[in-house]
């Protein structure tokens, strides 16, 4: 099909939070047709977007009345209702990507099985359906292979859980008793020399871009994402030797070809202190990880995805810059609207670029922006994020009792 043609097609993405606001900019570029859904009339995108639908994504009904008056349905989170997704591919509607990926990656068990079919190395797992019958699991060390969790093992929620929700450390059997009965999966807990992810795409004929390995670090109270370095590959070689590099990329690519993506989708990995390179989990749509393409890649993550599920060629997935990008999240303990301290300051630097959402309430570990500085050295984008950490705070106006 044409470009023409394409571009006289509706796109519908289910979801207006700050994703979906970063693909305003190409979808206006390309002079396309859209159409947003979300829940919320203050999204980001409602905010940006005045005709987007305020309605629920989780409910089926909403969602087929929605994607029946697009052509091209595409997502920006995992938390929508794929059965309708289903009935609406079956109602010959393009669905990107395909319902059954979205139903597989919904539930980290099945994520995980997955990994484990296509022989990917992840780490150690062990599923369950209800509460007690993990607590009688844990309560038995000696037990059925439970000594591969022990002393301590990350517990995670089989649905749901994002931006660190979802997920515990277990140390004791008084650390299980407080946890929800909920399907659930116990993980080996893995001494981590690093973190980092691969943003692949891939398009409608199955041809795979991936960029060059990110490196993120982590809020150790938060589990979330503070802060992702991305460099050519002798800048990052210290901390990532280029076999690896070229590894994770291998299997980022590995698992978008098992799974039969159409868009893009984010790999995270574990490095170990051994140096093995595990598979941790995988997303659907743009990523936190890969904000830093949006001014230090040829292509950004979000034109890609919009390339790949309009069945337009890929672009570039080649760095322009090293980047730093730093995630600007809510206080914690802290909510109220929402204020900028020290903005000024940071809008003045060289190579400093700030996404602020638009989200008029912060809460606590709520993302509320990211900035990302460019830099042809890492190590000055790195020396330049430090500043924009330094100067930057989120402000509150009322604090919780």
């Amino acid at each position: 099909m044409s470009a023409v043609q394409v571009q006289h097609k509706v796109l519908g993405i289910l979801g207006g939070g700050q994703l979906g606001s970063m693909m305003l900019e190409p979808i206006h570029r390309l002079g396309l047709k859209a159409r947003f859904m979300d829940p919320d009339p203050l999204s980001p995108v409602a905010m940006r977007f005045p005709s987007t639908v305020c309605a629920s994504f989780s409910e089926a009904q909403a969602v087929l009345d929605f994607g029946r008056v697009c052509d091209v349905l595409t997502y920006e989170l995992e938390a929508v209702h794929a059965g309708a997704l289903a009935q609406l591919a079956s109602e010959g509607k393009d669905v990107w990507h395909r319902p059954e990926i979205l139903a597989l990656l919904q539930d980290k068990r099945t994520q995980k099985e997955f990994y484990v079919r296509q022989g990917l190395p992840t780490a150690p797992f062990r599923c369950f359906e209800r509460l007690d019958t993990l607590k009688d699991f844990w309560s038995n060390p000696e037990g059925d292979g439970a000594a591969l969790f022990h002393p301590s093992a990350v517990w995670k929620a089989a649905r749901g859980g994002y931006d660190g929700k979802g997920v515990r450390i277990l140390k004791a059997l008084d650390d299980v008793a407080e946890l929800p009965d909920t399907p659930a999966l116990l993980e080996q807990k893995i001494d981590i020399a690093l973190e980092l992810a691969v943003i692949t795409v891939r398009d409608q004929n199955g041809r795979i871009a991936c960029y060059d390995p990110c490196l993120m670090q982590f809020d150790a109270k938060a589990n979330l994402v503070s802060r992702v370095m991305a460099g050519f590959p002798d800048q990052i070689e210290a901390l990532l030797p280029a076999h690896l590099q070229t590894q994770a990329k291998e299997m980022a690519a590995a698992v978008a070809e098992g799974l039969g993506t159409v868009g893009v989708l984010a790999v995270e990995f574990l490095l170990d202190t051994h140096g093995r390179l595990l598979v941790n989990e995988s997303a659907p749509r743009p990523h936190n990880s890969g904000h830093y393409t949006i001014e230090a890649a040829q292509c950004s993550q979000f034109e890609q995805h919009i390339r790949a599920v309009m069945g337009w060629p890929l672009g570039d997935a080649s760095l322009r810059s090293a980047a730093v990008m730093v995630n600007l999240v809510g206080p914690e303990g802290c909510l109220g609207p929402v204020e900028y301290h020290g903005l000024e300051k940071v809008l003045s630097l060289p190579g400093v670029f700030v996404h602020l959402y638009g989200k008029a309430e912060t809460r606590p570990y709520r993302k509320m922006g990211h900035v990302t500085v460019v830099h042809p050295e890492l190590k000055e984008a790195i020396h330049l994020a430090d500043c924009v950490e330094e100067s930057l705070r989120i402000g509150v106006s009322q604090l919780y009792p």
